[in-house]
């Protein structure tokens, strides 16, 4: 099966199809390159577990209206599903992908905030642990920055795409 997503308004090819003869071993193709193979270990509630080279991977996918989010090992991965208007393309940093408002991949409850306003944080550093789906995720920042806003507070329930914390990003000084 073949289909088109947009990450960014970048045009992005997927393709999967059932590899030899057992049902749950699927081969993989972005934009023309194949894959590692990977088996689906279980589906259930909104996680699809594979088996990607020996090692076990858990996607959380969420799916509203005409885009995906899709979390894996704590990075979240937004698709939508139609072409972008070319006014409505969400302009990204010149930090190669720094997105500033970090926003929850699917519904759950906020275990704990581990960053205060005003502080300066690193790409990748963990900004909030968001309990979904009986899982841990740890939502990161993806890029150095400083915390703008933060919207939630330990315990607070939350939905899918609600802006969680706000980043301003770092710039580098030249001397």
């Amino acid at each position: 099966m073949k289909t088109l997503l947009y990450v960014a308004g970048e045009e992005l090819a997927l393709e999967y199809n059932q590899h030899g003869e057992s049902d749950d071993l699927y081969e993989l193709v972005w934009n023309g390159q194949p894959q590692q193979p990977a088996h689906v270990v279980a589906v259930r509630d909104g996680t699809i577990t594979f088996l990607v080279d020996g090692h076990p991977l858990h996607a959380h996918v969420v799916r509203a209206g005409d885009r995906s989010l899709i979390s894996i090992e704590g990075r979240t991965y937004e698709f939508n599903h139609t072409p972008p208007k070319h006014d409505q393309v969400r302009q990204r940093g010149t930090r190669g992908g720094f997105e500033p408002e970090i926003r929850s991949p699917m519904p759950g409850k906020i275990l704990a905030v581990k960053v205060v306003e005003g502080e300066a944080v690193e790409d990748g550093q963990t900004l909030v642990l968001l309990e979904a789906m009986k899982m841990e995720n740890a939502l990161t920042a993806e890029g150095n920055a400083r915390v703008a806003t933060i919207h939630v507070a330990d315990g607070d329930l939350v939905e899918l795409g609600q802006v969680l914390v706000e980043l301003e990003p770092i710039e580098s000084r030249q001397p």
